[in-house]
Parts: structure tokens; sequence; C-alpha cells
């Protein structure tokens, strides 16, 4: 009696149509379900680097802001970053690489 069902359902062509018709919808249509996973994906990476930018220009603004107001300030950026000085100044430039290889070597020793 199972069996009979069973087969009575396989031989079904409305089965094999919705089958057919669940196959092409998830797979193969412009619209299917893996597009639409995909676009979800996309979606959410986007909006993602949407606020990490945001956030990126708040802070780069302030950024800006200060530099326009505090002099103090842009002398520190422009020393640090830019390695400017003054006319009656001497710049060295000290690196921390250079410093460990130094610090192992005489510790070898």
């Amino acid at each position: 009696m199972i069996k009979e069902t069973k087969y009575k359902i396989l031989k079904n062509k409305y089965f094999w149509i919705s089958i057919f018709f669940f196959i092409w919808m998830s797979f193969f249509d412009s619209n299917s379900l893996m597009l639409h996973y995909k676009f979800q994906n996309s979606i959410r990476e986007m909006t993602s680097n949407r606020d990490f930018l945001k956030k990126k220009i708040l802070l780069e603004g302030n950024q800006l802001k200060k530099l326009k107001t505090d002099s103090l300030y842009l002398e520190k950026l422009a020393r640090e970053k830019f390695y400017m000085k003054k006319k009656d100044e001497d710049l060295f430039i000290v690196s921390k690489k250079n410093r460990k290889k130094k610090l192992t070597t005489h510790m070898n020793e």
C-alpha cells in the first residue's frame, strides 16, 4: 500500500513539473535564489564599507578642523610626519629597526 502511493507520486506529472520549477527558480532563472543570496552579501559588504568610510570622513574632518585652528598641532604634525624643521635646528632620524639590530649585536659580544 505504501509502495503504491510512492510510485503514484513519482508517476504524477505535476510532481515533476513542480520539482523542475523549483530547481529552475533556484539556480537558472534571472531572479534565482542564488543571485538573491549573492546580492544580499554584496549589500552587506557595501553597507559595512559605507559605514567605515563615513567614520573615516568624520575623523579626517575633525583632523582638518584641528589643523586649521591649532597652529601647535600643525607644527607637531609637520615635524613628526614630514620631518620638517626650523632654520636653526638640526634633524636626526633614529630608526627603530636599526636600534633593535644594534642591541642584539651588543648582547652577543
